[in-house]
């Protein structure tokens, strides 16, 4: 059987993602908030956009998703592979949504994923009740659409269909926990920041999980309206709070996960996350590691908001500081910032490809390749360095290239990034490069930067050439060839490669700097046995 595999993983991870993300709204918000319809709303649009009128079949594993082939689904977010877990230990091992996937369907998946296992498990199942509640397309432990359409046939002739979002929430009543109390401030007429404070008080000792979630539900009510009035910083204490319950492992799981999506609730809008980047060197401000996890909780919006701030902003520190803190995001920042690399600003690009080349993700290798074609050479010469700092035979190979492409501005750090990284492949273009024709050697400073990089590389093959090349006798820009001679005694000591003696002790005889570097190159060889010396 062929099974349909989309054809861009981020169009997966974004549609599972959003399936997530409206299981854990579905969870945190009482009933009638409208994020709870957004919320459903968006990743049914978004799964419908993924399954572009195609049936998509997942295996569901405890660290994350994969097609029935076996090919796994690879999830730096951890959002995919959170919703797989959820399903996995409801026992489900495979999921199919059908091409006509319908809001309804999606809806009830995730009020049943809302149960506690144990309680899915004594109504007979996520099969069982799936069935029972009328979702016709989406199926639990089945791959074979023989089976589902029989399956669906009987489901439906039923005549039991699930409610629809709007049926289920524009008549709801906001809900919460019976025997939990407001604080005494909470009135109708209460001053939003002054019912913060209360509730932050409360927040801060609280370990019931029901009394936690209303506080951090009332919480982030309060955050809405200092937001819309614009008064962002009686938000910090919050911030910090709930950034520091997400990270207690101490802490049950419903605990640190309604902590956490709290975070993500209030770290929604740029406002306040611009806020936050303004005031990083600020006494008061938050640290590095609450805006870390802000940040993180923030997405891909929050992301592209620090990247243009590092653009705008003259404060050095606060620059180096944003540029740190994407980089710790690490491995999930990459493809939004991939995504980045077409801006029209070369310091942009320029910042983007260091912090990637720090991150150190294959997977920006491609993005860092093509941004060796960017016009300004400043972006080129940057994401060679990354790229070095990738390491890799991909990464390797697109330096390489820049050796056969007539782009001279590249060259040098070219040379010297392949030197960093020892690469003997690169030996035969370095070669090309030093006994290219070049009478008068107006390309002198090209050919010393390629003899370093082998000096680095430290591979021995590349003796009789070099010593062939220190032999020869030229009548023409005679300066400038001792210089380059020079350079070549220099490697051939850093090489250490004892046949080169002969001809070192030799020359070691003649007068000037070429005669001292010599001598030195061949008293290195003997030092060390023929041992590389410094290249190793």
């Amino acid at each position: 059987m062929d099974f349909y595999h989309p054809p861009l993983l981020q169009g997966v991870l974004d549609a599972l993602g959003s399936v997530y993300r409206a299981l854990r709204a579905w969870k945190f918000y009482p009933k009638g908030h409208p994020n709870r319809k957004n919320s459903i709303k968006q990743a049914h649009a978004a799964m419908l956009l993924l399954l572009d009128n195609n049936n998509l079949s997942l295996s569901c594993g405890r660290s994350g998703f994969s097609y029935p082939d076996g090919e796994l689904i690879k999830d730096t977010t951890r959002m995919s592979a959170s919703l797989s877990y959820e399903l996995f230990i409801r026992r489900v091992q495979k999921i199919t949504f059908l091409a006509d996937l319908h809001q309804e369907d999606l809806l009830e998946l995730i009020r049943i994923l809302s149960l506690p296992p144990e309680a899915i498990q004594k109504a007979g199942g996520m099969d069982k009740l799936m069935a029972e509640r009328g979702i016709r397309t989406i199926w639990a432990n089945e791959f074979e659409l023989s089976v589902i359409r029989g399956r669906r046939r009987d489901v439906e002739s039923k005549g039991v269909t699930p409610l629809g979002v709007d049926e289920l929430e524009d008549t709801a009543v906001i809900e919460e926990p019976e025997n939990s109390t407001l604080p005494d401030s909470q009135t109708a007429e209460s001053d939003p920041e002054e019912e913060l404070q209360a509730l932050l008080a409360r927040l801060a000792t609280v370990m019931d999980e029901d009394i936690y979630l209303m506080l951090v539900r009332q919480a982030i009510t309060c955050a809405d309206a200092l937001k819309a009035s614009h008064v962002l910083t009686p938000l910090l204490p919050l911030a910090k709070l709930l950034a520091a319950h997400a990270a207690d492992a101490n802490r049950s799981d419903n605990l640190t996960e309604c902590a956490r999506f709290g975070v993500e609730q209030l770290a929604m809008g740029d406002e306040f996350i611009s806020f936050l980047f303004d005031r990083m060197e600020d006494p008061d401000g938050l640290s590095k590691e609450y805006i870390l996890a802000i940040l993180t909780a923030a997405g891909p919006a929050a992301l592209g908001l620090a990247v243009q701030k590092m653009g705008s902003i003259d404060n050095l520190a606060i620059r180096k500081a944003l540029s740190i803190l994407i980089t710790k995001l690490g491995e999930p920042a990459v493809p939004s910032l991939l995504a980045m690399l077409g801006d029209s600003r070369w310091y942009i690009v320029r910042s983007l490809a260091t912090i990637l080349g720090d991150i150190g993700s294959p997977a920006a290798i491609p993005g860092l390749q093509k941004s060796l074609l960017h016009a300004d050479s400043r972006v080129g010469k940057e994401a060679i360095r990354s790229l070095a700092k990738i390491g890799g035979k991909d990464a390797e190979n697109a330096i390489i290239s820049i050796l056969r492409d007539d782009n001279p501005s590249l060259l040098p750090q070219a040379l010297a990034s392949l030197g960093g990284m020892k690469s003997k492949k690169a030996l035969g273009d370095l070669m090309h490069i030093i006994h290219s024709e070049d009478m008068f050697l107006k390309t002198l400073p090209l050919k010393t930067s390629a003899l370093a990089a082998i000096a680095l590389i430290g591979d021995q093959q590349v003796t009789p050439y070099l010593v062939k090349l220190l032999e020869k006798r030229h009548l023409i820009a005679r300066s400038r060839w001792e210089q380059l001679k020079i350079a070549v005694a220099l490697c051939l000591g850093k090489l250490g490669d004892p046949r080169a003696l002969p001809v070192l002790r030799k020359m070691a005889g003649s007068s000037g700097e070429l005669g001292q570097a010599c001598a030195e190159a061949a008293d290195s060889i003997e030092r060390t046995g023929g041992k590389l010396n410094g290249g190793a």
